[in-house]
């Protein structure tokens, strides 16, 4: 699968771009939500990955600006247990969400279950 990655936690983003290279997936990486949209007009994405608490632009804002194909699922990655965050994030159109901190298996599993049926986990 071809992720994006879009968290303003460098060093999240290198674990998590090492774990799904790992697991055999093709990662970009970027720390803010207005370029996150700009790759997303440059390339096809199965997934993103976005935070919601980011500096200028947050996960809505990227929610409500990006058009993404049907088939691209979008996962809200955050540290923020905030039903309303949710309920927002789920209303812009996500399809799930994980909490931080998780670890690889929880990473890859949540991937797998989002992927739908045909999904074949790797750990």
């Amino acid at each position: 699968m071809h992720l994006l990655v879009v968290d303003d936690d460098k060093r999240l983003l290198e674990e998590v771009a090492s774990i799904l290279t790992r697991n055999g997936h093709t990662v970009d990486c970027v720390d803010n939500a207005a370029q996150a949209v700009d790759m997303t007009e440059k390339g096809h994405y199965d997934f993103v990955l976005v935070d919601y608490r980011m500096p200028e632009h947050d996960g809505v804002w990227f929610m409500k600006s990006v058009k993404l194909p049907r088939s691209t699922k979008v996962l809200l990655v955050t540290s923020l247990v905030d039903r309303n965050v949710i309920r927002t994030m789920f209303s812009a159109g996500i399809s799930g969400y994980i909490i931080k901190p998780f670890d690889e298996e929880e990473l890859v599993k949540n991937l797998a279950f989002h992927s739908g049926p045909h999904a074949v986990e790797t750990i």
